[in-house]
């Protein structure tokens, strides 16, 4: 959400879903966007392979301004993501955790 406000956005949506199997949180804003280029590095980032050991050592601190990188630490501890965004329109982030 910070990133949205970051990119100048006047409207930015927040929504959770908790399913049986999987929890899916999307981000949705109207700031500036970003180039593809930009995009496909976020979406590298939130690819990573899961690790449950930095939930347990990070977990809390994900996202936090003290850590190196917030969206780094999410990478980590999701299944999955996508990533929407386009010049001047805005961004939509999703990203998905299934349920142990």
């Amino acid at each position: 959400m910070s990133n949205s406000l970051d990119a100048d956005a006047t409207d930015v949506d927040v929504s959770v879903k908790i399913e049986k199997d999987k929890t899916v949180i999307t981000v949705k804003d109207n700031g500036s966007g970003m180039n593809p280029e930009a995009a496909d590095q976020v979406r590298k980032v939130l690819h990573q392979e899961r690790r449950d050991e930095i939930e347990n050592y990070y977990g809390i601190l994900a996202g936090n301004s003290m850590t190196a990188s917030g969206l780094n630490l999410v990478g980590m501890l999701v299944d999955d993501a996508t990533v929407e965004s386009r010049l001047g329109e805005g961004t939509s982030i999703t990203v998905i955790r299934l349920n142990k």
